[in-house]
């Protein structure tokens, strides 16, 4: 694939993963609006955290570990590579539905106490949201190995795509049957609405001809791989997820910020910080085993340094911005109803301190797949888990004493430090990389970075309305990105510059 078409691809693929991020936000905008912080949101927040967040993130690593063995056999014959398909969503869909059946068991017991300290009627509802969510397991898996058959196919748009219909579904009904139904039929459409997700898949296998044949053969050779590999990606992918989860599951047992408040920056800093990150890995993932097979081991390490860079250079002026504009964002997307000024502030403090891990965050994404590719995974592992394992500190040092806002200092911190380490040991056996291009992001975002500070206090009251708040925070955040432009082109920063060229090609 030419540097100009892979950079094409990779707009597309972001322009369509913007686009289903944006509808999640407006969902999310108007969930704030109907239910707020209170009990009941807290009760969906943690139901929603302890299933259908970590069943999509185990999804998600199932499809990670499918790609690189569906790729290979895809490329041989179309027949092997669908029977492989079968076999993989059919062990997918059974330990989904079995793991489904111990779930909905689980809620049935004391552990609900453990979940959730509140009284036991609160609790008792709190395992009937996680039944009515369970039912979402086997549809969850069977959608993401469907995106694994497809990116091997090279059908990127679909990971990207598959939420819109489920995002318009929720929002209609928030909009016109939240008031009457309340949480627990907002759960209820929640579970769902997966069933869109899943149904997007059926038009690519139109069009490839597939039709899925369910097949059990645990003893083809890439079973042990399959699993294998997904078990550790579900860190390694996810390690955002887990502290966040560490977060909330903290600041329900300290006087502060609610659980909700992590809920909802969680689900802004997310959408936001993975549509540009994951859209440049899904593309360039099958393109990192190429290199990787074409090339000695230091020349592949110094180009996915050379990926690193270019990535960070549009990844630090994000962050600059997000963390700007962090109460802002949050007031103006989340504020009315139930969602009073008091959970825009608390909200907003966390998204804004979240949004500084954005650079650590891209670091241990494109990292992590770099090592896959070389079929390393034990370097992720231990860095990943050395994060959750500093976070835990962190938190208990930090949390006490500053709230939600020391508990999303401590994740911030240890995603960045995680980055910088893994980045140290993945270019120790590089050989002459360059630095400088990053020197000359970081002095650059840090100098448009402090003059957008410095105008937020000047020229934002507090007193505006959402509608000149808006016009306020783009016309700064247009001057500061075009700071960050000039800045960049006179320090001759080579990755900014190469970008810029490969667009105008």
């Amino acid at each position: 694939m030419k540097r100009n078409q892979t950079v094409n691809l990779i707009g597309a693929v972001t322009l369509v993963t913007l686009a289903a991020k944006l509808l999640g936000i407006v969902r999310e905008a108007l969930q704030a609006r109907a239910f707020g912080t209170l009990a009941a949101a807290d009760l969906y927040t943690a139901a929603n955290n302890s299933s259908i967040y970590l069943f999509t993130t185990a999804a998600y690593a199932l499809c990670i570990a499918a790609v690189p063995i569906l790729t290979p056999r895809l490329r041989r014959s179309r027949r092997e590579g669908y029977e492989a398909a079968g076999n993989l969503l059919t062990i997918t869909v059974l330990v989904c539905a079995a793991v489904a059946v111990v779930w909905i068991g689980a809620t049935f017991t004391p552990l609900m106490g453990f979940l959730w300290d509140g009284p036991a009627e609160e609790a008792a509802q709190l395992g009937a949201y996680m039944r009515v969510m369970a039912l979402t397991l086997p549809v969850i898996g069977a959608a993401y190995l469907l995106v694994a058959l497809m990116q091997s196919l090279e059908h990127f748009v679909l990971q990207g795509s598959m939420s819109i219909p489920y995002n318009l579904a929720l929002i209609l009904f928030l909009a016109l049957l939240a008031d009457r139904l309340g949480v627990g039929g907002y759960v209820a459409a929640v579970t769902a609405a997966w069933l869109l997700q899943l149904g997007m898949t059926v038009p690519y296998m139109i069009k490839e001809k597939y039709c899925p044949r369910f097949r059990l053969d645990l003893r083809a050779d890439y079973v042990k791989t399959f699993f294998r590999t997904a078990l550790v990606t579900v860190l390694t992918t996810s390690i955002f997820l887990f502290c966040y989860l560490q977060d909330s599951g903290m600041t329900a047992r300290l006087d502060g910020s609610p659980v909700s408040a992590f809920y909802y920056a969680d689900k802004l800093f997310t959408p936001l910080t993975t549509t540009l990150i994951y859209s440049i890995s899904t593309v360039l993932f099958p393109k990192f085993s190429q290199e990787y097979a074409s090339t000695d081991q230091a020349t592949y390490r110094r180009y996915i340094w050379g990926v690193l860079r270019s990535t960070l250079a549009i990844i630090l002026p994000m962050s600059m911005v997000l963390a700007a504009f962090g109460t802002p964002i949050v007031r103006v997307l989340f504020e009315g109803g139930n969602f009073d000024a008091a959970s825009t502030a608390a909200t907003g403090a966390i998204f804004t301190i979240y949004s500084l891990s954005m650079a650590g965050f891209c670091a241990l994404d494109l990292l992590s797949k770099a090592y896959y590719t070389m079929e390393k995974t034990l370097t992720p592992l231990l860095v990943n888990a050395g994060i959750l394992v500093c976070n835990w500190a962190l938190n208990r040092a930090l949390g006490p004493r500053w709230g939600g806002a020391g508990l999303a200092a401590a994740t911030a911190v240890s995603i960045t430090a995680g980055g910088v380490v893994m980045g140290a040991l993945f270019l120790r056996k590089a050989g002459g990389i360059k630095t400088l291009p990053l020197v000359k992001s970081l002095l650059c975002t840090a100098a448009a970075g402090g003059a957008l500070w410095a105008m937020t206090g000047q020229v934002l009251s507090g007193l505006e309305g959402k509608a000149m708040l808006v016009v306020k925070c783009v016309g700064m955040g247009a001057a500061a990105a075009a700071a960050y432009v000039l800045l960049m082109l006179l320090v001759r920063q080579e990755d900014f510059s190469d970008l810029l060229k490969r667009y105008r090609g």
